[in-house]
């Protein structure tokens, strides 16, 4: 579907078991403030494996397309990723540089206009 501007699915699942587990890999994620899910593959249990420790992990793009980046972000996204699933580079100092990119996408797009910043609180009585 990209000849008409979208993908067909905002997320996708990732066979990361050559780099560790889904749950050790979501966990390093996380601590890089990137969340990311971790996931079954359709041949996991026959290798032994469980939602506790799969070998797959979910990552999607509905969050930040919410928030307005687009394919030049996606694609630091992706380094961002790299850097600590592959090249084992500490997530904190990951988080560091993930911090920055997020710092300039503070609105919601794509649906009621509103002045409020993406993740005000908002106090329901």
């Amino acid at each position: 579907c990209p000849h008409k501007g979208f993908t067909r699915s905002h997320t996708i699942i990732i066979d990361v078991s050559k780099l560790g587990d889904g749950a050790s890999i979501e966990q390093k994620l996380e601590a890089a403030n990137i969340i990311a899910n971790r996931n079954l593959l359709p041949w996991d249990k026959r290798l032994g494996r469980d939602f506790r420790k799969p070998g797959g992990l979910r990552l999607g793009t509905s969050e930040v397309t919410r928030l307005g980046m687009g394919g030049s972000e996606m694609e630091e996204i992706a380094e961002l990723i790299k850097r600590v699933v592959i090249d084992n580079e500490s997530p904190q100092s990951v988080a560091r540089d993930v911090a920055e990119l997020r710092s300039g996408f503070q609105k919601v797009h794509y649906c009621f206009d509103s002045a409020r910043k993406a993740y005000d609180y908002i106090e329901i009585r």
